[in-house]
């Protein structure tokens, strides 16, 4: 029970970040991209639908998904922060597989939330080299989870950067594991793969 209550404890930590990260800007954004968060949309609802708590294979296939939409590396790069560096060159490839696992292994806890009909893009605003786009699962019996969507891209070439799921964004979550990990494990690596790996006993 500790290890749910310290995610659920972490998530209201750092709900309030998301107006701070995201301003104020209105610009129109692509509608490919939209598209784009539509397709995984339908493909997370899909899984969702079709899944429990505690559902290993379906960890392994929210994985797969994420892999092929997401780009875990840039993602788990910045999570790294002042570690990216540190981070041994032979270790990459474990490494991303982890953070790709640990990702979905959060869908899966959360994975009633994610179960409905369809996605509705609600806003898509252009902010700098990103389109930043609002979203909800409609149909589920729980109401509406809200998705925010940070797509980096452009003309119908896209990845989802980014992805805030119950006010938190992936990325800053992310960092903040990996930086009390690797602090209190004075930079050991190995430490850090251990903490992701705990996804598989969620």
């Amino acid at each position: 029970m500790k290890q749910v209550f310290s995610r659920r404890e972490f998530n209201i930590a750092l709900a309030g970040l998301t107006a701070a990260i995201l301003g104020s800007n209105t610009a129109v954004a692509d509608d490919q991209a939209s598209a784009y968060v539509k397709k995984l949309g339908a493909e997370v609802i899909r899984l969702a639908n079709g899944g429990k708590r505690g559902d290993k294979a379906l960890q392994h296939r929210f994985a797969e998904l994420f892999n092929r939409y997401i780009s875990i590396p840039n993602v788990a790069n910045f999570a790294l922060g002042t570690y990216q560096k540190a981070l041994p060159s032979g270790d990459k490839p474990k490494f991303y597989d982890l953070v790709a696992n640990y990702a979905a292994a959060l869908f899966v806890w959360y994975v009633e939330d994610f179960q409905g009909d369809s996605l509705e893009v609600t806003s898509s605003v252009d902010q700098g080299k990103f389109t930043i786009i609002d979203s909800g699962i409609k149909g589920s019996g729980l109401g509406s989870e809200k998705l925010r969507w940070r797509v980096s891209g452009s003309n119908g070439s896209y990845r989802i950067a980014d992805l805030n799921v119950k006010g938190v964004w992936l990325t800053i979550s992310m960092k903040k594991l990996f930086a009390d990990t690797l602090n209190s494990s004075h930079g050991d690596f190995e430490a850090l793969y251990a903490k992701l790996r705990e996804a598989e006993t969620w």
